[in-house]
């Protein structure tokens, strides 16, 4: 495999590494006020429409959850939790409730099973959405936004799917968090390519 240098790169490409190498996933509990503006929305949802898309399907979506609709977000995690869990402690209700309230811009990822012409199998729908969301935490990063990427037990429970009202095709994927970055932890080292990539012999 050809080794291409850093000082082999255009400064587009420069550009475009470090915000590669600079993303961290960050816990919404570490995520604070201000969250993105609508016009940085706008900026992270387009690139999320560029994302790979057999057929162009358009197999995923996003829900945006305001701040209006956080209680009630926060009484379907409960209800998810008590389906779970006949008995739950205080403590455990408290902190589903709670866990709704955190990072100042918070979204759905839904993913549609929706049969197609041509056929697109569930495995190439999640590829797609799963680049659309790379594209939209590495446009975040650009913007100087913090991001994290959460799920659960609670993700598909029926309070949930009533909540967001998933058509029977859909599926909810994970929560997709924004917001300013009020700590960080150290970056964890990453795998290098040769762990990871083989040559066919």
């Amino acid at each position: 495999m050809m080794h291409i240098s850093e000082e082999m790169l255009t400064d587009t490409s420069k550009n475009l590494l470090l915000q590669m190498t600079a993303r961290r996933n960050v816990a919404p509990k570490r995520l604070v006020e201000p969250g993105p503006t609508e016009e940085q929305l706008n900026l992270i949802f387009r690139a999320a429409s560029n994302a790979p898309d057999h057929g162009r399907l358009q197999p995923w979506r996003f829900i945006l959850v305001p701040h209006s609709k956080r209680a009630e977000l926060g009484n379907a995690f409960v209800k998810a939790l008590k389906q779970r869990d006949s008995n739950p402690s205080q403590d455990q209700i408290a902190a589903a409730y709670e866990k709704a309230f955190r990072a100042p811009c918070l979204m759905i990822a839904v993913i549609s099973s929706l049969p197609s012409e041509p056929a697109v199998p569930l495995n190439e729908r999640l590829i797609s959405l799963g680049c659309a969301m790379q594209n939209m935490l590495l446009m975040a990063e650009t913007l100087a936004i913090g991001s994290g990427i959460t799920s659960g037990q609670a993700m598909n429970a029926q309070s949930i799917r009533d909540l967001f009202f998933f058509t029977e095709h859909e599926e909810g994927i994970c929560f997709v968090n924004f917001g300013t970055v009020s700590s960080r932890k150290p970056a964890r080292p990453r795998a290098p390519p040769s762990s990871f990539v083989s040559t066919l012999k």
